[in-house]
């Protein structure tokens, strides 16, 4: 009558009529007498259809609840996916099925319904006292932030540090990892962590930073002697202050090495405990500072220092080549323009360096007078170097010519200007002309 009469109406929104006949057709389902809901419309609209699904779903009227849902449309959250939720929470109370054939039927029926968590099913489970038909549920909960939680309220520890690694979300390993730690004695949790290399690693990373014994215990449960070596080596200079501490670490470090087969790394580790007491008596005897100075510089320091002899020494305890011995102390020596000691130093003996090296450092302390000094000492191979530093091109160019070296030629050319070097200029041309013919 309603829908004839509506057609003799000019400009009836419909939306009123539409939505009065789905109500109407909600209350005729529940007033069937198989449910035996016998609401009137007032009282429908007064309790909300939410109210009414309520009342289905505690009755156990889930396929109507369902139909309902899909013929009002509503959004699934508040709707279909509420419902079934709330069925699977009462399918894993029947004891009298067996775990698999509850989970098999809770997974074909959801599926991946939106709004739906297998968290919160599975956690109904395990409060109704069925675990494993907890864990299986949680085989299909997709976030693994929602399942590592409750199986470590499951006492499940391992299995939730296996899920946590598998999501590759760092921050959910750390937690399974400090829970497992409280929870396991010291052993198991290391054998728990060997078997987890992902997790062992981040562990280490952790100890690193915030339990450095915890780490020297890990690396020795594993034999990891190259590591427990390093370990030794980093304690060594973090907190220790007393020399003969830092000794101690160093030499627990050499012995690791040595378990490692390091040789090298042993032996660079023994050569640093001699330095360092070396040191130590330099500061006593000599004052000043030394200790946590590399073995180059402390050399420089000692010829600084006007203790040559002692760098000498030093040097030969512990063998820097020659070469090297002889950079310091020219380096040192210029720095100090202790001109009179560094002659003195470069007649000592046959300079394994050269002294090129001489020339070039004296022109870098901008004193010419005794880079010469230097320059008619260097080796015919590197002359007309020598003589171009310290700026005497007509000498440098005699050398060349006699040389015949085209090189050196080129080069000595390049550094006449103006007309102060032109007639060396036209020397050189002068004599490549004359080597042409």
């Amino acid at each position: 009558a309603a829908s004839f009469g509506k057609c003799f109406l000019d400009r009836f929104p419909p939306d009123s009529f539409v939505r009065m006949c789905q109500d109407l057709r909600v209350l005729n389902a529940i007033r069937d007498y198989h449910i035996g809901i016998p609401l009137t419309y007032s009282q429908y609209k007064q309790l909300t259809i939410q109210v009414l699904l309520d009342r289905l779903v505690l009755r156990r009227l889930y396929p109507l609840a369902i139909q309902i849902c899909e013929y009002l449309r509503l959004p699934e959250v508040q709707g279909v996916s509420r419902i079934l939720a709330h069925w699977a929470c009462y399918k894993v109370q029947q004891k009298d099925v067996s775990d698999e054939d509850v989970a098999r039927a809770i997974n074909q029926k959801l599926g991946d319904t939106p709004g739906v968590s297998y968290s919160d099913i599975a956690a109904r489970a395990y409060g109704c006292g069925r675990t494993e038909l907890a864990i299986k549920l949680l085989e299909y909960e997709p976030r693994s932030g929602e399942q590592v939680p409750l199986l470590l309220k499951m006492k499940r520890s391992k299995l939730a540090l296996s899920k946590a690694i598998e999501s590759g979300d760092t921050d959910l390993v750390f937690t399974v990892l400090l829970h497992l730690k409280n929870e396991l004695n010291r052993g198991d949790f290391f054998m728990t962590l060997r078997n987890q290399p992902m997790a062992l690693s981040l562990y280490r990373q952790f100890c690193k930073h915030q339990e450095l014994e915890t780490l020297k215990d890990l690396y020795n449960q594993d034999d990891n002697h190259q590591e427990l070596g390093s370990f030794h080596i980093r304690a060594s200079y973090a907190a220790e202050e007393r020399i003969e501490g830092r000794v101690a670490a160093l030499q627990s470090a050499a012995d690791a090495f040595y378990k490692a087969k390091n040789e090298f790394a042993a032996k660079a580790t023994e050569d640093q405990m001699r330095l360092l007491r070396l040191q130590r008596r330099l500061e006593d005897e000599l004052g000043g500072h030394f200790v946590d100075l590399s073995l180059h510089d402390t050399v420089t320091t000692l010829v600084l220092g006007g203790h040559s002899k002692r760098a000498e020494q030093l040097a030969r305890d512990f063998r820097i080549p020659d070469k090297r011995l002889w950079w310091l102390k020219l380096t040192a020596l210029a720095d100090l323009e202790d001109w009179e000691e560094l002659e003195k130093f470069s007649k000592s003996k046959k300079s394994p360096i050269g002294y090129l090296p001489f020339v070039e450092i004296c022109m870098k302390q901008h004193n010419k007078y005794e880079a010469k000094k230097y320059a008619s000492r260097v080796g015919p191979e590197q002359k007309v170097k020598a003589l171009l530093l310290v700026g005497d091109v007509a000498q440098a160019a005699d050398v060349a010519i006699e040389h015949r070296n085209e090189a050196e030629l080129t080069l000595v050319l390049s550094h006449c200007t103006g007309a102060t070097d032109a007639a060396t200029a036209d020397k050189i041309q002068r004599a490549r002309a004359q080597a042409q013919k």
